[in-house]
């Protein structure tokens, strides 16, 4: 049942006329951060995600808000290690 709401939630938004961009952390940890992430918007041929500190999410936040690199677009974050 949380995906099946995630998934209309996310419905929602998409099909909005906002500006949006979607971000989708993978299992979240308490950490000072790596300073660096693997950014995933298309899972063919992509690994299992791995933890990513709450940091380097954070990072990737104010990265997008200045780039806006993934507008209308959802992108999934998980630790590059």
């Amino acid at each position: 049942r949380i995906y099946a709401d995630k998934d209309r939630q996310e419905a929602v938004v998409r099909q909005s006329d906002l500006d949006w961009t979607l971000i989708r952390p993978a299992f979240l940890k308490s950490g000072p951060g790596r300073g660096q992430w693997r950014e995933i918007t298309d899972w063919q041929g992509q690994r299992r995600m791995t933890a990513i500190d709450r940091c380097d999410v954070a990072a990737f936040v104010m990265q997008e808000l200045a780039a806006h690199k993934y507008g209308r677009q959802a992108v999934n974050l998980s630790w590059e290690g």
